[in-house]
């Protein structure tokens, strides 16, 4: 016996090429699924002994879920009722009873043209090597209304009127509509690249007195040739000077974070006042730093002041009742306060309200900008309208501090620049202050262009 091998993508094509090749008496001894398709194995013989199963390769383990599985013969792929011819489907009745119409008899002819399955017309095409051809859906005809039977009235739904077109309306031709030229769509229109302004000289100079690009930007509003003008015009324009008066008439508190200067301020500013040949009392309500109120009475005794200790709120109100009906101008020490301590701002607000005190707010210049501005915000909520900026020539980077009391919208009244009681605060200006900010710089001078 020879056993012949066919290969081929589908089933029904192996088979088609077993009948072409060994006729229609071949006998399928098996098949299976391979890689590329269907693999049979066919005789032309009669009974032969089953062929040993080859070796499976990996693809063949897992064949695909639309083909048979491994082994099955032909018997078991095509049943008899394969063959056969499916039934026509039944055509859709009206709900409307109609008279009944004994239907037509169906031709031979009808009945052998009738479709066939899909499995049925892959087995008969490999039976009968022709190509298949798809099967015509079969449309269902309307059963015919017997002759003479009356016709009723139908409820259905009413068709939905078309718009008229080119048709007569009340016997005249409606006129046609004109196409109207389609347009494209026009294209998003694309949004400006912000502009990048480039600062001016002058704001170069305040980065490098210490504020950021965006705030020396913000900040420099004058395009004065000369760099010390062109500052000066700045500051005139965006910080408020209120100096304070040599022999002030209403007493005064010094407020302040610890370490701000207000003690050396105090005797700066009685210096000041004795100048000018007015009486001044001193007040230290500083009793819980170690040597606070010591040294600010030091400081009395080498200025030949007078000097009080108030260690509560009654002791302060009737030493400064004393000193204003005397004329004496009154001067006072505040204990040190700072927004991180709440109980401190307490303290300093009751002392402000009850005494009848204008508080002068002692600002460092040499913190961070950050701190700095807390600082001047915090006092700025207790009614605090002025401060001395001190620590000046502590530090190069100076302009810190402008931009926090521009900020806070608070008037800058006195720099204290150097250490020296006598005459150690000045008034503050706006030329003053431009001096001020140069003077760490030894590249730059007056004349120096912005």
């Amino acid at each position: 016996m020879r056993v012949h091998t066919f290969f081929a993508p589908t089933l029904p094509e192996a088979i088609a090429q077993v009948r072409s090749e060994l006729g229609p008496k071949a006998v399928v001894l098996s098949w299976r699924n391979t890689r590329g398709g269907i693999e049979i194995s066919a005789s032309t013989e009669g009974k032969v002994r089953p062929k040993a199963a080859l070796p499976q390769s990996p693809a063949d383990k897992n064949p695909r879920p639309d083909r048979p599985a491994q082994g099955e013969t032909l018997a078991q792929h095509f049943k008899p009722e394969d063959f056969l011819t499916e039934p026509a489907p039944k055509p859709v009745r009206d709900p409307t009873p109609q008279a009944q119409t004994p239907p037509p008899a169906a031709s031979p002819t009808a009945q052998k043209s009738a479709p066939i399955s899909g499995r049925g017309a892959a087995a008969l095409l490999g039976r009968q090597g022709v190509p298949a051809r798809a099967p015509a859906a079969p449309v269902a005809a309307e059963p015919k209304r017997a002759e003479g039977a009356p016709t009723k009235s139908v409820n259905r739904p009413a068709p939905v009127a078309a718009q008229p077109s080119a048709t007569k309306i009340a016997g005249k031709p409606a006129p046609a509509k004109a196409s109207l030229p389609q347009q494209a769509p026009l294209p998003p229109k694309a949004e400006p690249a912000p502009e990048i302004v480039a600062p001016s000289r002058l704001a170069l100079f305040l980065a490098r007195a210490g504020l950021s690009r965006e705030q020396a930007m913000a900040m420099a509003v004058s395009d004065h040739p000369q760099l010390r003008h062109g500052l000066a015009e700045t500051f005139a324009e965006k910080l408020t000077f209120d100096p304070i008066e040599a022999a002030p008439m209403r007493p005064l508190v010094l407020v302040g974070p610890p370490g701000a200067g207000k003690t050396a301020a105090v005797a700066k500013l009685a210096a000041r006042a004795l100048a000018v040949g007015a009486e001044t009392l001193l007040i230290s309500v500083d009793s819980e730093r170690c040597g606070g109120a010591e040294q600010l009475a030091a400081m009395a005794t080498r200025l030949g002041t007078g000097f009080e200790t108030a260690t509560t709120m009654q002791d302060l109100s009737r030493l400064t009742k004393q000193a204003r009906q005397a004329g004496h101008c009154v001067l006072v020490d505040a204990a040190a306060a700072s927004p991180m301590q709440p109980a401190d701002m307490r303290a300093t607000a009751r002392l402000i309200d009850d005494v009848g005190l204008e508080p002068i707010l002692c600002i460092p210049a040499d913190m961070r900008f950050e701190d700095m501005s807390d600082l001047v915000q915090g006092f700025a909520t207790l009614g605090t309208r002025r401060a001395i900026a001190t620590r000046f020539d502590l530090t190069p980077r100076r302009a810190s501090v402008l931009y926090a009391l521009h900020l806070a919208d608070m008037a800058l009244a006195q720099i204290s620049a150097t250490p020296f009681i006598t005459g150690g605060i000045a008034i503050a200006s706006a030329h003053r202050v431009a001096a001020l900010l140069m003077e760490p710089f030894d590249d730059l001078s007056d004349g120096t262009a912005a």
